[in-house]
């Protein structure tokens, strides 16, 4: 009905960051990897590492970018990895676990949490980290910025998973988690889920903190209009409150440090307050990362069509140097927002006022064992904390 009627649709997008975002995607040079993979009539095929990138107004929730897949583009309405629901790996953890735990006070910005596995799943130990050791009771912004699996897993434990499912469902607008997700420690606590999420959706989850903990759905249009200029579709703008302001505060805060100190380092941008998450997921199928300022917040995705495994198994483009597959998502934030942040003063996250160093007043610890150890921490001016293992 839209062709040759005269509608006119306003759309959320930002012509130049959109130009910028497609650019990037488009030049495979960005990410110079190919894998190979077996057809279903038993031939060999190469294909190009995908990407999926979403770039949200927090404020707005203006959709002002998005691209939806490397190399040139080769045909209009085609298949979309920003708007396709993929695994996220730990960049779910902030969303999942943290913030809903910290927002009801089942943890602290004082917490410590024991970093030890959690239970013996099939004769192993459940779950394993990354580094494959355990270092015992570790602060909140040590467990989050190393991306710590047993801590992320034990929090959501006490928090309960079926919370932390209604939590993202509820106050952020997910909507292609499962019911199968609500029940499982992995899923909700490392991001393992049934079907996955998209990077439309995590970008505005991370964008309710950058807006002192207001949540505001992604849209790509505005408004339509007739061929005589009458509105016949409008799509105001939807709000709601996800999370209290001391706790958007509390996890800008956090989430600053992985980028500054953790395994978020690649996606610094010089001159410019950066906060956000990795996730890999097992096999190093799926690579995500969500990067916010206070003006911008982008998801992006990486991985390949038919799920090989990246970097093992991959080899570099021909005529490209390699570096860090692992990293690609954090090097897309990288590059799209030394452009995008020109024009834009260095500025804050809202809220920093809201929160102190100090000790909790009674601690207790989130974990097994006691020790009765005091740490140090961020704490919200409005909550009183108390330490957990």
């Amino acid at each position: 009905m839209f062709y040759g009627k005269g509608y006119k649709i306003y759309t959320t997008q930002n012509p130049d960051y959109q130009k910028i975002a497609e650019e990037v995607c488009t030049d495979t040079s960005n990410l110079p990897y190919t894998s190979t993979y077996t057809n279903s009539y038993g031939d060999k095929e190469t294909e190009q590492l995908q990407v999926g990138m979403t770039i949200v107004d927090p404020y707005t929730g203006y959709v002002v970018a998005m691209v939806g897949g490397a190399g040139v583009k080769q045909y209009d309405r085609g298949w979309n990895w920003a708007t396709s629901a993929r695994q996220c790996g730990s960049a779910i953890k902030p969303i999942s676990v943290y913030a809903p735990a910290l927002d009801d006070g089942t943890i602290n910005g004082a917490s410590s949490i024991d970093d030890y596995p959690v239970m013996v799943l099939n004769g192993s130990a459940y779950p394993k980290n990354a580094n494959g050791r355990y270092m015992g009771l570790t602060p909140l912004h040590t467990a989050i910025a190393r991306s710590t699996n047993t801590c992320a897993v034990r929090v959501v434990q006490e928090y309960g998973t079926s919370r932390s499912y209604d939590f993202m469902t509820n106050k952020l607008g997910f909507t292609t988690l499962t019911s199968q997700d609500a029940q499982q420690v992995g899923n909700m606590g490392l991001g393992g889920l049934d079907r996955g999420v998209t990077t439309e959706e995590m970008a505005a989850a991370f964008a309710a903190f950058a807006n002192e903990g207001i949540y505001t759905a992604p849209r790509t249009f505005v408004r339509v209009e007739d061929a005589d200029g009458n509105v016949i579709l409008e799509n105001e703008a939807k709000s709601s409150v996800a999370m209290k302001d001391t706790t958007a505060a509390l996890m800008n805060s956090l989430l600053q440090e992985v980028v500054t100190a953790g395994t978020g380092g690649e996606g610094r941008i010089s001159g410019m307050h950066v906060a956000g998450k990795t996730g890999t997921t097992n096999n190093d199928q799926d690579r995500y990362f969500v990067g916010y300022t206070p003006y911008y917040s982008c998801a992006v995705w990486v991985g390949y069509v038919h799920n090989q495994r990246q970097p093992g198994g991959v080899h570099v483009a021909e005529g490209h140097e390699p570096h860090s597959c692992g990293s690609a998502g954090q090097g897309f934030l990288q590059l799209l927002r030394s452009d995008l942040r020109e024009g834009l003063r260095r500025q804050r996250f809202a809220g920093n006022g809201q929160l102190r160093r100090g000790l909790p007043r009674q601690p207790r610890l989130l974990g097994a064992g006691g020790g009765g150890q005091r740490a140090v921490g961020l704490l919200q001016y409005a909550h009183q904390p108390d330490l957990y293992r």
